[in-house]
């Protein structure tokens, strides 16, 4: 017990300990999927598989914060380099088991929107992904999203698994481009991972286009 003196001041007494409460515990808020970021190098002295660099993962809202606010933004990527979120356990490549059967919604960017328009709609298509607002099916379906960095076009694309379910697949296109708000006079194509990889500088048909 304190001891009142003279001027009012309370006196404490010797050898007393005053107790520091325990600091709150930091409440995170879990995100339904665990994410992972990948980096793919450019360099073409090693094999395109170990090419792909595991960044991080993450499965609540304030690590995915802590993460993209400490990476480097998309259009300071250097050319021919790509930033990829896909779900954990899932490797950004078409020979992986969840999207070898799949595809991918793809919108091209000219090279003079990098600095205007790449960086705002990579973040919209984060934002699509892992705030999982759409229906649970197409959720189910999406297993990633790439942008890519090139000389002339940049690409910023959104992968599902199946491409043969295609009212999945079309809900998802009209979902990027709600959630993008492409302009009209810009298309999203989807095409297949398979025709992709066989791709020898001829163009691919889109399967769907939105």
């Amino acid at each position: 017990m304190s001891t009142p003196t003279s001027n009012g001041v309370a006196e404490q007494p010797e050898n007393t300990e005053v107790a520091v409460p325990d600091p709150e515990p930091v409440l995170k808020h879990p995100l339904n999927t665990v994410w992972s970021l990948w980096y793919f190098i450019n360099d073409k002295n090693v094999r395109w598989e170990d090419s792909q660099v595991k960044v991080a993962s993450f499965s609540t809202v304030e690590d995915f914060w802590a993460l993209f606010n400490h990476i480097e933004s998309a259009s300071r990527l250097r050319v021919g380099c790509d930033y990829s979120l896909f779900k954990d356990e899932i490797k950004p490549m078409w020979e992986d088991a969840m999207n070898i059967t799949g595809g991918k919604w793809s919108l091209s960017l000219n090279k003079s929107q990098r600095n205007t328009d790449l960086d705002k709609l990579w973040m919209e298509t984060i934002m699509l992904l892992v705030g999982e607002n759409m229906e649970e099916e197409l959720t189910k379906q999406i297993t990633g999203a790439v942008i890519s960095v090139r000389p002339r076009l940049d690409r910023l694309a959104v992968w599902t698994g199946n491409h043969k379910k295609a009212d999945l697949c079309m809900k998802i296109g009209h979902s990027m481009r709600d959630a993008l708000n492409v302009p009209p006079n810009m298309p999203l194509e989807y095409t297949i991972h398979q025709d992709n990889s066989k791709r020898k500088g001829s163009s691919i048909r889109a399967l769907y286009t939105v």
